[in-house]
This record gives C-alpha cells, structure tokens and sequence, in this order.
C-alpha cells in the first residue's frame, strides 16, 4: 500500500513482480499488479461498476483501501477491502448498457478502469430511467432537423404537396389540391382548402388548410384559416360532399394554446409548430422529389 501511494503503474508493477521473485510466488506477474494497483488507488467518490450473469451495480466509494488480516477474512483469499455505498443495484444490462459498456463488462481480468464521461453518462441515464431503447432524444433531433427543412427549403406550394403525400400515406383513397381560383359552391365568399384526401372506408373527407409560416401565428392570421376551414362545407366534387368532412389546420408557426381552446368546439384539429414534422417522422414518410410532383386530377 506505501509502494502505491509513492508510484505510477508500471514502476508498481516492477516492485510487484521484484517482491513476487523474492518471497517465492510466481503468480505476482505484472498483470497481476495493476489489478491490485487499480484497486488500492481507489479514492472516496470514485464509482465503481460491478457485473453479475445480465445485470450490474453501481457503488460509490466511501472509505479508502485497508488491509484485511486472516481474521477478517476467515482464510478467504481475500488481501484488502474498501468500503462503498450502493447507488444502484441489479439492473438489468440490456435496458441501460450500450455496446461498449457491455463489451467491456465482458473483460475476464479482476478489474478495469472506466473513463469518468462514460459512467456519468450511465448514471445520468438511471437517474432519469432513460432506457437504451428510449429513442425519444433521435426523434427529437430528426423531427427538428425535418421542421428546419420545412421551414428553409420548402415554398408554400410545396408544403402543400407534402401535407398532401401525408394523406396518401396514412391511406387515402384519394387526393386533391384545389385550383386557387376554384369555386365552393353554395360556400361563404371567406371557404378555401388546400389539400383534399378521401378516405371512402372511414366514409370522411380530410380538408386542410395550410400555411407555411415562421416563429408565431398571429391572432389574425390563425382566426382568418379558421375562418376558411369552417365555411368550407361544398367542395363541388360529389366524392368529397358525400363524406363527412375533417378538417385540419396545419401551419409552422406555433400558435397560443389559448386560441386552439377557443376553437375545439369547432372540431377543427390545429397541427402547429413542429407537430406536422413529428407526424411525418412517426408515419416513416419518404420524402424524394416525387413528393413535390403534383398529378392534376
């Protein structure tokens, strides 16, 4: 324990395997001694994760490294002890530990360092009983990368036919973008749709409106497509008027939660923000070129 505190590993290993030769035990090798020079630089803080047929601990180190005598361990093969308090025990492994972790608790020698980030990753983790099969921070960080798309790339017209893709996806029969410049008979003046999907074996007809806006949907603005969504009843295409509408707002912009309360009795779903995008990580939409391609009906 003093030739520790006084050395690095590797002139350890040298006094280790000098004093093995010397009391006749060929078994003090100097991989030997960095097993028992890890252990006895334990300090209290340090963590120490320990592994069981599919699970693990984890112990934090509350003491530092004694010498046992023949009477504390009751003739066990055991030389030093240090104690530790649990901060985790029994976990199963294929919940928390990832593939180096895992790799790692597969190593057959007494013990091995792990590096700091790697074991506050982990507790962190526990902490917050975050599984590795818990893809939620990926989803977040593709539906965000997709909103940025939407938002910088796409032009209105063409977050229409994306919006209009979604519905043919989630199975409509058919889909329909509407001329700007088309007529809604017997429609208030106000009734305008932009995208159109029909789904016959739910017997409704999904209407949306979309707007492709950034930062805040102003009072005005939100009222104005909601407006356009509730006086739009006639589309004039008999498939569609003999289906019971839906009706969908989907803007980009983040809209009050206050606004979208006020407007629930309508039955009018508002999809904002980022929400479009996250539907469209959800559904597995592919989006290639041909997304933006319009086929007239």
């Amino acid at each position: 324990m003093a030739e520790t505190d006084k050395s690095d590993k590797r002139n350890f290993a040298r006094f280790f395997v000098e004093l093995g030769e010397k009391d006749g035990f060929d078994w003090m090798t100097p991989m030997r001694s960095y097993f028992l020079y890890n252990f006895l630089r334990l300090t209290v803080g340090d963590r120490i994760l320990v592994p069981s047929p599919g699970q693990f601990s984890i112990f934090e180190v509350t003491g530092v490294p004694e010498a046992l005598t023949q009477d504390d361990v009751n003739n066990a093969d055991l030389g030093f002890a240090v104690t530790v308090k649990p901060i985790a025990e029994h976990l199963p492994r294929n919940n928390y530990l990832g593939s180096a972790l895992t790799s790692k608790l597969k190593y057959r020698g007494t013990n091995l360092v792990l590096s700091t980030a790697e074991v506050d990753r982990l507790i962190e983790t526990l902490n917050t009983k975050t599984t590795i099969t818990d893809f939620s921070a990926t989803k977040d960080a593709v539906v965000e990368q997709v909103q940025k798309y939407i938002i910088d790339k796409l032009t209105p017209d063409q977050l229409e036919l994306l919006v209009k893709n979604y519905l043919e996806n989630l199975g409509a029969d058919k889909t329909y973008i509407p001329s700007k410049n088309g007529q809604r008979n017997d429609n208030d003046p106000v009734a305008d749709i932009d995208v159109m999907g029909q789904f016959n074996n739910l017997g409704i007809a999904v209407y949306v409106q979309v707007k492709h806006h950034k930062g805040a949907e102003s009072h005005a603005g939100f009222t104005h497509a909601i407006a356009q969504l509730a006086a739009s009843r006639y589309t004039g295409i008999q498939e569609y008027d003999s289906l019971i509408p839906v009706k969908w707002l989907v803007t980009t912009a983040k809209v009050d939660s206050e606004w979208i309360e006020d407007v629930a009795p309508q039955n009018i779903r508002v999809i904002q923000n980022d929400e479009f995008a996250t539907l469209l990580v959800e559904s597995g939409l592919t989006i290639n070129a041909d997304t933006f391609t319009n086929t007239p009906e």
